[in-house]
């Protein structure tokens, strides 16, 4: 299953059978895992090998990425996104497991305005958690090298193209609100009940419900104003280079207990837990992260634009106290 939602196929030789990927497992890294394989039918395929059969894989503006706070850049001129539709609706939004992820269908009247005024319309949404362990954290995307427990994306494309079937090839056809998820000794995130609830009623791969209210906007970070954004990737085959990534600088909280929920209710196609359904970190290579804030929200330090840091610098190297004068000998 793609990042778009879109189930991808292994390659096949001759006489064999075909084969559906599924999921991705990682072992406990805390940071980039050293390895990486994804489940088949047939057995395993090397994350590092993907690009063997996927050429795009190994391109050079993959996803997901390490954030690294005192390497971004502050743009001003990046505005917050505007998110329209994201408050409470009735309706029927299937909500499935598909063998490799959760995923909700969401209605096109769901649309993020980015800072350039291109208008993008909601596709899906999922989420990528670890879990197999304590120690496993699943995020996509790390912040200072840090991944956090889980990460849910909600998956838009171009509005300037007619469908989502014409734009996931197009080169600017799909952007990606992200936020991470982090646990803590909190009590219940009220926003997440009826999906945390609904999670034991699609344990099974192919298994749907039906949520008949959604509030994406309550399910997100109260501040969405704050962002990284780059250009990268989709992080599944077949890597298409063609997404915009908005990742929110504030953390979703979730309970202890939310959490292994969500690590330890759904079954994969082998019938076994779903766990560490993440990608490793790619190089950044010549791209740019930007924010559009100063200073990160309820995180340990502060970030400044890289302009303020070296004069930060300057300031402090012409305020030093003079050292004392030495003595000469006598």
């Amino acid at each position: 299953m793609t990042e778009t939602g879109e189930e991808f196929k292994a390659p096949q030789t001759a006489g064999s059978p075909e084969t559906t990927l599924t999921m991705p497992l990682f072992p406990p890294s805390g940071g980039q895992a050293l390895l990486s394989r994804t489940q088949t039918s047939e057995g395993a395929l090397d994350q590092t090998r993907w690009s063997k059969e996927y050429p795009s894989c190994g391109g050079r503006r993959q996803s997901p990425i390490d954030l690294q706070r005192r390497n971004v850049q502050y743009n001003p001129s990046l505005k917050a996104l505007k998110l329209t539709g994201y408050k409470s609706q009735g309706g029927q939004f299937p909500m499935t497991n598909n063998g490799h992820t959760v995923q909700i269908s969401l209605p096109p009247t769901m649309r993020m305005t980015a800072a350039d005024g291109t208008e993008y319309i909601a596709k899906q949404m999922h989420f990528h958690w670890g879990g197999e362990s304590s120690e496993i954290s699943g995020s996509e995307h790390t912040i200072d090298g840090i991944r956090y427990v889980a990460e849910v994306h909600i998956v838009h494309y171009n509005s300037k193209y007619k469908s989502y079937d014409i734009a996931q090839s197009a080169p600017d056809g799909l952007a990606v609100l992200a936020a991470l998820i982090k646990v803590e000794d909190y009590g219940e995130n009220t926003y997440y009940g009826t999906f945390i609830s609904q999670l034991n009623n699609i344990r099974y791969p192919g298994q749907s419900t039906v949520l008949s209210d959604l509030d994406i906007r309550d399910m997100l970070p109260e501040n969405v104003h704050h962002y990284y954004s780059y250009k990268g990737s989709l992080t599944t085959p077949p890597c298409t280079e063609n997404v915009y990534w908005f990742v929110l600088a504030s953390p979703i909280m979730f309970s202890r207990a939310q959490g292994w929920k969500l690590e330890n209710s759904i079954l994969d196609h082998q019938n076994k837990t779903l766990h560490n359904i993440y990608r490793m970190t790619q190089p950044l290579n010549n791209r740019v992260v930007e924010t559009n804030f100063m200073n990160l929200p309820n995180e340990r330090a502060p970030l400044l634009p890289q302009p303020y840091m070296y004069l930060s610098k300057l300031v402090n190297l012409l305020t030093r106290s003079p050292l004392p004068p030495t003595k000469a000998p006598f």
